[in-house]
């Protein structure tokens, strides 16, 4: 069984359709009416709401939000779009959104473009062993790829995967472009693979994908780190631990990501028993000169220590800090004094 939320892009964008619209009080039906007369929209009341026969979706979107409703009122309006020739029904549903959200949509169809046609580039950037300095494996960091070849800002390409409710669709396309991408560039050190808790519904459905293009590409599992991102919103621990078991059971290391960057309750965190802890590089940054940073790494290296795990400074930038943390209990060193992200990963490091 696959799990359709991560495997199957649903269909976002209509062009002439039948609009269900729903408005919930006098004002916003006042300011309906007199807009779409005055645009020469033909309409009719349907119970207490309106129908609107094959319109240029879109066009109308645009003009409703542009024109005729603020913001605030633009979530109250409710819009339910059917393709033509379509009969309402239940599974018309998923097609039930405020004016709000199908702005949103709209306005992100590049992203909605980028996902459709797997428009991913993966960048490696390298993990040396602080005490070697060998390469010890790379993390894969995903890259939306525009129309004009220009790479996406990642930020930017998932917070609006995000609010068009295409993040489980993303990450998914993400991990496996990664797996694939490591494999054919001969990848045989360490791959960390981010994660978005959040964007796994349940991870006996929505992980087996995933799972089968590492045993497609011949990866190992002991050489994979699956790793998860935004580690500071994590609110449902249950949730986190059921994905980080199924990862162990099928011989998987993990690793939180983050670590610093505001999330206070770090004991619950390692409840979770992941294999690495990331250092973010909020605390990394001028750490040699800031004795809350080195207070707060000297904890956190303290709380690994108990449980076993490999401590990972990641953004390290300047000879400084690299110097500053070969004299402290960390594992492993990330970041651009070491390498920045490439789509050929560097196979050497040059000791400083």
């Amino acid at each position: 069984m696959s799990c359709n939320r991560c495997e199957k892009l649903p269909e976002l964008f209509f062009t002439n359709s039948d609009v269900y619209m729903n408005l919930p009080t006098d004002h916003l039906r006042e300011l309906f009416e007199h807009a779409l007369e005055k645009k020469g929209y033909h309409f009719e009341q349907v119970d207490e709401g309106y129908l609107l026969k094959q319109v240029e979706f879109e066009d109308l979107i645009n003009y409703l939000s542009t024109f005729v409703f603020n913001s605030i009122e633009q979530k109250d309006v409710k819009i339910l779009a059917l393709k033509k020739g379509d009969e309402l029904k239940y599974s018309s549903l998923k097609h039930y959104r405020s004016l709000l959200e199908w702005q949103v949509l709209y306005q992100g169809q590049e992203v909605a473009s980028i996902i459709k046609e797997s428009r991913i580039k993966t960048l490696f950037q390298p993990i040396v062993e602080s005490k070697t300095g060998e390469i010890y494996g790379y993390e894969a960091l995903s890259r939306g790829i525009l129309k004009d070849d220009t790479m996406m800002n990642p930020e930017q390409l998932f917070s609006k995967a995000k609010a068009m409710d295409l993040l489980f669709y993303l990450d998914r396309l993400c991990r496996e472009t990664s797996i694939r991408s490591a494999s054919s560039q001969g990848i045989t050190k360490k791959l960390f693979i981010n994660f978005i808790p959040t964007a796994i519904y349940e991870p006996s459905l929505c992980l087996q994908s995933t799972v089968k293009v590492l045993e497609e590409e011949s990866i190992d599992p002991d050489q994979v780190v699956f790793e998860v991102v935004e580690t500071e919103k994590v609110v449902d621990f249950g949730h986190l631990n059921q994905i980080l078991d199924y990862y162990k059971s099928k011989g998987y290391s993990t690793a939180l990501d983050d670590i610093g960057t505001g999330y206070s309750d770090i004991s619950s965190l390692l409840k979770l028993r992941p294999n690495y802890m990331k250092i973010d590089m909020t605390i990394i940054r001028d750490i040699h000169i800031d004795e809350k940073k080195q207070a707060l790494l000297d904890m956190f290296i303290e709380h690994g220590q108990k449980i076993g795990l490999k401590i990972l400074a990641e953004g390290i930038e300047t000879v400084e800090e690299y110097q500053y943390l070969l004299t402290k209990k960390v594992d492993l060193m990330q970041g651009y004094l070491f390498g920045k992200p490439e789509e050929v990963p560097v196979t050497k490091i040059r000791l400083l």
